[in-house]
This record gives structure tokens, C-alpha cells and sequence, in this order.
């Protein structure tokens, strides 16, 4: 008999998780730009459960889509 824990959904595919790591984008982002330490926080929260899943990937797609347009992410590394 399988156990109850193997069908729980991932914690990155909580809809809680998804729409904290949405805003998280939509706050570095909001100017365009990226700061090396902006990276990292959106590294943080993409790897936090050691997995990078496909909705998580499709979350920052969208939100820089919606933020960004057809215009490139300038990055800030000074």
C-alpha cells in the first residue's frame, strides 16, 4: 500500500510558494534591471527545496513577459 506522503504536492508547487516567488520577480524586476544580489535572491527561492521545477520556471517566464516585454533584462553587476 502506498503511503499517503508520497502523492503531497511539492512545497514548489504550492500555489502560496508560486505566487511568493511571482512577487518576488515582479520586485526585482520592476525597474528593468538586475542587481547581482537581486540574482541571488531569486536563485534562493528557485532552489530553496534543491529542485527547480517546470511552474516555478513558468512563473518567472510570465512575470518577466508581463514586466519586460520584448525588451531585454539589463543586468546591474557594478
Amino acid at each position: 500500500m502506498s503511503d499517503p506522503a508520497d502523492f503531497a504536492p511539492s512545497p514548489t508547487d504550492d500555489p502560496e510558494h508560486l505566487s511568493s516567488l511571482k512577487a518576488l520577480v515582479q520586485r526585482v524586476m520592476a525597474d528593468g534591471k538586475i542587481s547581482r544580489e537581486e540574482a541571488q535572491q531569486l536563485r534562493t527561492a528557485l532552489f530553496a527545496d534543491g529542485q527547480l521545477t517546470p511552474d516555478e520556471l513558468d512563473v518567472v517566464r510570465k512575470a518577466m513577459r508581463e514586466l519586460l516585454g520584448d525588451n531585454p533584462l539589463e543586468f546591474d553587476w557594478d
